[in-house]
């Protein structure tokens, strides 16, 4: 489904009918807002449950066979429950960058502890790992 929608004078926009069917929105619900501001893209997502401990994780790594599976492996091992995800090489066969938002609910460690264990991974250049508020989202 796609739909091309006119923001209103307050800046406000609103999600069509049948996608707010399709996805079983329905008033007071709550949404996602992601910027990706390198692609110029915006996502809107339906959280469905508390939103309470959602974050957003960044990690740029080594772009080989094997290390992306090793990083959802160790996520799943502490208990994050991933919401979304997006990875892309960005130096072919070199480094990658996997954006994820996920619910930190049922993990045993703090945000420093999360990115302390993405860091021992040997193909991890950099994380980081940022809570998202309500009404707008930390970089």
């Amino acid at each position: 489904m796609n739909s091309i929608i006119r923001l209103d004078t307050r800046g406000r926009l609103v999600i069509p009918t049948e996608f707010r069917e399709t996805l079983d929105l329905k008033e007071g619900d709550e949404v996602l807002m992601s910027l990706d501001a390198k692609t110029n893209t915006l996502i809107i997502s339906p959280i469905y449950g508390k939103a309470d401990n959602l974050v957003k994780i960044e990690i740029e790594f080594d772009d080989k066979p094997g290390s992306l599976a090793k990083l959802a492996e160790t996520l799943a091992k502490i208990n994050i429950d991933l919401i979304m995800t997006e990875s892309k090489s960005f130096q072919r066969g070199t480094k990658a960058r996997w954006s994820i938002i996920a619910d930190i609910t049922k993990c045993p460690y703090g945000m420093n502890e999360i990115k302390k264990t993405l860091l021992q991974n040997h193909s991890v250049e950099s994380a980081s790992i940022t809570k998202i508020a309500r009404d707008r989202l930390h970089r």
